[in-house]
């Protein structure tokens, strides 16, 4: 019932294009009408079946979590004439009727409940090196983008915005979106909030209704060689953010197969005008670097992160980041890991990671080892005591067909808090990608 449930639903919203097409043609005369539906039937559709199965479980006071779901996505993309082109996206996930009905046992970053939203519904112009996009869609940004492939239906966001090209390689590009409203995770509708941080309530920076916000960015580079990006952020009610980072080869020490390499970033949040609460007096400094070596299958690093405590600022110089959730901190720093990460402490301190992964067109192992010493934090309902997190998380994927995607991920944490004590989460995903092939971050 639910896969069928799901084909019904999905196959039903998606042709809404050309439903409206339809209408559109009926105004025109029959060969105007008929040069339009052979425009829109040149248009592509693709896109994915998967299910999801959730799994955590505490030794502190908050209940195990457990969640299934089953669904996917279905995506149409038109032809383009004069570099304009039309997308629209529609998603589902579905209650297998196996999840818990309390909610407080479930998941709240994977739907568990029957979820069904036109997530993207676009128009796009491409050409004279711009990439421009309007409506809603998701976005690649340091610290606001989809989460692709972590959870059934992708953090989106409507506004306007994309990319110049500043070569003709097209490595080296300026970024600019204003956002007005936010589709969360688990969520079937934009709304003027954020992602917050929701894990354990109590302690979490609450989310803010606001008008978005604006981010300005400059990538370069590509993978395997050198690599650098500096952004502003401004967020509405809450903050604004300046970020830099580099990744650079030393390929004067090239040995074999591998690339020594070294990167370094820096984050600075201060105050924006008109702040909501509980947001004051932000001042977060956030110093990285990191050592490593890869080849062409095979990258190894270790990587150190310091946040400064300050006594009178805001989470008392704790980093936070609006848009990014903490259980998969999808932002290019190393301050934690999928379930624990500074993004959901709060509080200011060192971390260290040390990371494996290894990747061909068929195999994914990813290994790694975090630990976080934290400093006092003044939190936002009360004091924040210090604590030393030691975790490690495994992520193990297989290509079954150029299509077909199975993965298996494997979290632990070791936490003195008396909220979560020590707790553990594994995570199973398949994935089955049909109709024209897009890039991952087009689905």
């Amino acid at each position: 019932m639910r896969v069928q449930k799901f084909k019904t639903t999905a196959l039903t919203v998606v042709p809404l294009a050309l439903f409206c097409s339809a209408c559109y043609a009926e105004a025109l005369p029959a060969t105007e009408s008929d040069s339009f539906n052979d425009w829109l039937a040149q248009g592509n559709i693709s896109g994915e079946l998967k299910t999801m199965t959730f799994f955590k479980e505490f030794s502190g006071t908050l209940p195990n979590k457990r969640t299934s779901s089953l669904g996917g996505d279905i995506q149409y993309r038109s032809p383009e004439i004069g570099g304009f082109s039309v997308g629209l996206g529609a998603y589902g996930a579905y209650n297998l009727g196996v999840n818990p009905s309390d909610v407080e046992k479930t998941e709240i970053y994977l739907p568990s409940d029957n979820t069904t939203v036109l997530g993207k519904a676009f128009l796009r112009y491409q050409g004279y090196g711009l990439d421009l996009q309007a409506g809603r869609f998701g976005i690649d940004t340091p610290f606001a983008n989809e989460g692709e492939g972590w959870t059934m239906v992708p953090a989106l966001y409507q506004g306007f915005g994309g990319t110049y090209a500043l070569n003709q390689k097209g490595d080296f590009k300026l970024n600019a979106y204003r956002i007005y409203r936010f589709k969360p995770l688990s969520s079937e509708h934009f709304e003027k909030g954020d992602a917050g941080n929701p894990e354990i309530e109590d302690t979490s920076v609450p989310s803010v209704d606001s008008d978005g916000f604006t981010t300005l960015g400059l990538r370069y580079g590509r993978r395997w060689n050198t690599t650098a990006e500096a952004w502003y952020y401004n967020f509405d009610k809450r903050a604004q953010l300046a970020y830099g980072g580099a990744e650079i080869p030393v390929a004067g020490l090239k040995f074999g197969n591998w690339t020594p390499y070294w990167g370094a970033q820096y984050l600075h949040e201060w105050d924006a005008s008109d702040q909501a609460s509980p947001y004051r007096n932000v001042d977060t400094d956030l110093y990285s670097g990191r050592i490593g070596m890869r080849s062409r299958n095979h990258d190894i690093y270790f990587a150190a992160t310091y946040v400064p405590s300050k006594e009178d600022a805001f989470l008392s110089g704790g980093f936070f980041a609006p848009y990014s959730y903490g259980i998969y901190d999808h932002t290019p720093l190393e301050s934690g890991q999928p379930l624990v990460s500074m993004v959901t402490t709060n509080q200011p301190g060192n971390a260290f990671a040390l990371r494996y992964a290894y990747h061909d067109e068929t195999w994914l192992g990813v290994l790694g080892v975090t630990r976080l010493e934290l400093k006092d934090s003044t939190g936002i309902y009360y004091p924040l005591p210090a604590e030393n997190i030691n975790a490690a998380f495994m992520i193990l994927g297989y290509n079954v067909t150029p299509r077909l995607h199975l993965e298996f991920e494997l979290d632990y944490v070791h936490s003195p808090s008396e909220v979560t004590g020590n707790y553990h989460a594994e995570r199973l995903r398949l994935v089955y990608r049909f109709g024209a092939k897009m890039a991952d971050d087009d689905y």
